[in-house]
């Protein structure tokens, strides 16, 4: 379907702009929307026949809380979930393609290195998938898309989640995919995906079914006591495919196992930080339990696709229109000032969740980073400590399904927290203070980007805890800030530094795209990438204490600087307030700022309330209203309304 046309205003839900209407199906409608950092993001609605009592929408949240923790390296993370006039909703990252079946009908079987990638990129899938608890359920080739950057995996474990929907003949599924157990009524595992993984092979590769017949009734017969019909599979995918389709599930392959077949490694596939990479144990009391922790920062690369990624509707009728929810006040300082470190705020990453707890990271100059309850203001369990110098930056993300926090220190070192454990990995090459860190995706590799006063910014294999190729190098000076995205497909790094520059690097091979990005008059010490106009944008703010916005595409600014701030800007974050992409800036007139980027004014007054410097600031959503969190020299933090 086209795009909606600029300026068609199609509400909101919760904090996100909806910019078109995807499609409906069985369990809801389904809508593309910008999340409040400017990513493009799927919205499922669900019928509001599917959560009628309140057993039903625990149950759904429960299994949607177990589908965030599949792993990130092959997943565009749930990003949230909520209820929309007292229908739940879920937003994912969106990814563009088309889903395997209609390619298959249109083009033709796939064959070769085409046939080999997808059969490993969803039998890895389904490994991360089972890995945290979840079953799939309804693999198919409508559920997986041909997208940009490999096949994707969509709608896993909702499937689970709405079943109490289903009808009294059986579990829901899809005949000629779904395992003999889905029709016979018995338990449904992962064995299940399995063997829906192996017919959706055997489509992939001829064009039709495993199991056929002219009616539904028939093909479940044919499901249920016939041999497939496996001629025109390859070798050597045959014999993997015949035995994933044995009708006892005992007797089929493991994912994991699967992808060591398919992929002729020697081991299982492993969640976590290494034990043999641990450097530093911490007591058990600061372990923080083994839940989705979602960072609000939006994934950079996606293997698996949640939920309805592309969902081909069934009617293209009108568009439904939707209403906004309630606004409270930009500016408006929520809850109380988050109190505990012991000096200050150098470092803030943007709300998450935990056990459904939305969340806060921050980092200090007492050497220690800690977690807050963003509702309670009160710190979740003891400091995360090890560095032994000041915290600079830190961030949140998940490595392998795990919950992990990643934080840079001018000890020269970056540290990744095991949150499941309580334990850390050092990450150590650097040879000067490391002032800022970022995460991100570089094919199916989960990677940190650093940036340090060497003059280097270096990029870690976050798996391994080692450095990944070469450093960046080119600025004449300490590198204060990196910011990392995909441009076009391809992950991209963004560093600024006291050499006045701005900086755009390729991670696929570590060289700089075009010149510097010129024009601030004095160091760049903060970066943050964005969306204006369709447009990926550069966000730095500056000591000539002005914040300038770069078209990332050209490497040209765009507009006159934004000006407004009477003392440096140390940090910029950027969201998107009902379609309106915007900035948020901390400085050392002790305020904070927000600007419309593309009306490029500032958005109602400062926000006052620090009593000293605001060293950095970030965004996020807290309850579905976007939000704004400052930290400062004043050794508090403080959570700000923007609007929503």
């Amino acid at each position: 379907m086209s795009r909606p046309q600029p300026g068609e205003d199609l509400g909101q839900i919760a904090g996100y702009r909806v910019t078109g209407f995807l499609g409906e199906g069985g369990q809801g409608a389904v809508y593309l929307g910008l999340s409040p950092s400017g990513g493009e993001v799927a919205i499922k609605v669900l019928h509001a026949r599917l959560s009628e009592d309140p057993e039903s929408k625990r149950r759904f949240f429960r299994q949607v809380e177990l589908a965030r923790r599949v792993a990130p390296f092959c997943t565009a993370r749930v990003l949230d979930m909520g209820m929309h006039d007292d229908r739940p909703y879920i937003v994912s990252e969106y990814v563009w393609g088309d889903p395997l079946e209609r390619v298959v009908r249109r083009d033709g079987p796939r064959t070769g290195g085409g046939l080999e990638r997808l059969a490993i990129a969803t039998a890895t899938a389904l490994a991360a998938i089972h890995r945290a608890g979840v079953v799939h359920r309804d693999l198919k080739p409508g559920n997986v898309i041909l997208g940009p950057e490999g096949p994707v995996v969509i709608d896993f474990g909702i499937s689970r989640a709405l079943d109490h929907a289903a009808t009294m003949s059986g579990a829901l599924g899809t005949p000629g995919y779904m395992a003999p157990e889905q029709v016979t009524g018995g338990e449904i595992g992962p064995a299940a995906d399995v063997f829906s993984w192996a017919a959706t092979m055997v489509f992939a590769a001829t064009g039709r079914r495993a199991f056929t017949g002219d009616s539904v009734a028939a093909v479940l017969h044919s499901l249920l006591y016939d041999a497939p019909d496996l001629s025109g599979v390859p070798e050597p995918l045959l014999p993997l495919v015949a035995a994933c389709l044995d009708k006892n599930p005992e007797r089929r392959l493991p994912a994991d196992e699967l992808v060591r077949a398919l992929t002729g490694g020697d081991r299982a596939l492993t969640g976590g930080v290494p034990a043999a990479e641990v450097t530093t144990p911490l007591p058990p009391r600061r372990r923080v339990p083994r839940r989705a922790l979602v960072a609000g920062a939006v994934a950079v690369c996606a293997v698996v696709a949640v939920l309805a990624v592309s969902m081909w509707p069934q009617s293209r009728g009108t568009t439904p229109v939707l209403t906004s929810i309630s606004a409270t006040p930009l500016g408006t300082e929520i809850g109380e000032p988050l109190t505990g470190h012991t000096n200050d705020v150098r470092a803030v990453a943007g709300v998450g969740t935990l056990d459904g707890v939305p969340t806060v990271l921050t980092g200090s100059d007492d050497e220690t980073a800690r977690i807050w309850n963003l509702r309670t203001s009160k710190q979740i369990g003891d400091p995360l400590t090890g560095h032994t110098e000041w915290v600079r930056s830190v961030a949140l993300d998940q490595l392998d399904g795990v919950p992990v926090a990643i934080t840079a220190s001018d000890d020269d070192t970056a540290r990744v927290w095991d949150l499941t454990t309580g334990r850390s990995r050092t990450l150590s090459g650097h040879t000067g203070d490391v002032k800022s860190v970022a995460t991100g995706r570089i094919g199916g590799r989960h990677v940190a980007v650093t940036a340090s006063a060497d003059g280097t910014a270096r990029v870690w294999d976050l798996r391994s805890g080692k450095q990944f190729g070469a450093p960046l190098i080119g600025h004449d000076g300490p590198v204060w800030a990196v910011a990392v995205a995909q441009i076009g497909g391809a992950p991209v790094a963004v560093t600024a530094g006291d050499d006045k520059t701005v900086r755009v690097w390729s991670l696929d091979d570590r060289k700089q795209l075009g010149e510097p990005m010129t024009g601030h008059t004095g160091w760049v010490r903060s970066v943050a990438i964005g969306n204006v106009g369709g447009r990926p944008v550069a966000v730095t703010g500056s000591e000539d204490m002005t914040i300038r916005v770069w078209d990332l595409t050209t490497r040209k600014e765009l507009g006159p600087p934004l000006t407004g701030h009477t003392g440096f800007i140390w940090s910029v974050a950027v969201g998107n307030l009902g379609g309106t992409p915007v900035a948020v800036s901390g400085s050392e007139d002790k305020t904070v700022r927000v600007w419309d980027l593309a009306g490029k004014k500032e958005l109602g007054s400062p926000f006052t309330g620090h009593s000293d410097a605001v060293w950095s600031v970030a965004t996020g959503l807290l309850d579905g209203k976007p939000v704004a969190i400052s930290g400062s020299r004043d050794q508090t933090a403080r959570v700000w309304s923007l609007g929503g």
